[in-house]
């Protein structure tokens, strides 16, 4: 789960960084520090966009049937038995 929490943190800055290397690119270093102050709003809902994108069609896009069985995890003779998903 916290890979996840920074994979889309990381997924959210990455508009902050493209725009600091295209300042840096162009020769502006001195305005970086006013990135966030002009474009923060935009670049913050550009990289929550592309975040929620990439999550919503990540599961279209793996490969994994809808179709398949999922058995949780459970106690057996007091051993847990992992969950598993069966496939049709």
């Amino acid at each position: 789960m916290a890979r996840l929490i920074i994979l889309h943190l990381l997924i959210v800055s990455i508009p902050f960084i493209l725009m600091g290397f295209f300042y840096i690119f162009r020769g502006r270093t001195s305005e970086l520090k006013n990135i966030p102050r002009i474009y923060g709003y935009k670049l913050l809902i550009l990289g929550l966009s592309i975040s929620i994108i990439i999550f919503y069609l990540n599961p279209l896009l793996s490969g994994v049937s809808r179709d398949n069985n999922y058995t949780p995890p459970y106690i057996q003779e007091g051993k847990i038995i992992s969950g598993n998903v069966s496939e049709n």
